[in-house]
């Protein structure tokens, strides 16, 4: 079955897996498993394409953001309840909320808004606003707004970029796109070995005890 017939089938569903998939990259933790913004564009990238529409699926995405910080955020109060003796501890998770709660001590709610658009920070971010007692109302305020703003964002941005990207594999091809992205990934890696290297030179240039700075 094609993506075609796919979306087709799936009807008024395509929305709901949508609304689904926004409140489990939103929730605590599950972000790191579930690909919410890869969905997203995706969708978004089709509705460019005509095949969904973007006013509902941008009520999808909003609707998931707010529903699935409020559940971060519920599940972080809820842990902060708990005895500290019956807490699992989470060798791999507790150094990530440990920086979003000092990244939340340090900005207040500008951390709240900001932290949506950090990658995997808003999966962290709500569940640590949860146990570090944020006010509710200024996390739902800041939270909502972030929601609104990102997620009326994303929808435009792939419906956009899907219009285009569709116009761009008509004329170039599919397998020219595959080699100017290979080229690209290619590029990168390169300078994220060069910089590795130039910091690693750079901390081997300052001794131990030697002063690096004047007095």
């Amino acid at each position: 079955m094609d993506l075609d017939a796919l979306i087709e089938a799936a009807g008024w569903w395509s929305y709901l897996i949508v609304f689904a998939v926004t409140v489990g990259e939103t929730s605590a933790f599950v972000g790191l498993l579930v690909p919410g913004e890869t969905v997203i564009l995706l969708a978004a990238a089709l509705a460019g394409r005509g095949d969904l529409d973007p006013v509902a699926l941008a009520v999808a995405v909003v609707a998931g953001g707010i529903l699935g910080d409020n559940a971060g955020y519920a599940l972080g109060r809820r842990c902060r309840r708990r005895p500290r003796k019956a807490r699992r501890p989470r060798p791999r998770l507790d150094p990530h909320v440990r920086r979003s709660q000092e990244f939340l001590v340090r900005h207040g709610g500008t951390a709240v808004f900001t932290g949506r658009f950090i990658g995997f920070v808003r999966a962290f971010l709500p569940f640590a606003a949860g146990a570090s007692a944020t006010p509710y109302r200024r996390f739902f305020v800041f939270s909502s707004l972030a929601s609104i703003v990102w997620g009326i964002g994303s929808v435009l941005l792939g419906y956009f970029a899907g219009a285009a990207a569709t116009e761009f594999l008509h004329s170039a091809g599919l397998l020219s796109v595959l080699a100017a992205a290979v080229a690209a990934l290619a590029i990168l890696a390169g300078l994220r070995t060069f910089r590795r290297r130039r910091r690693s030179a750079g901390g081997a240039s300052v001794r131990p005890g030697q002063p690096t700075g004047p007095g």
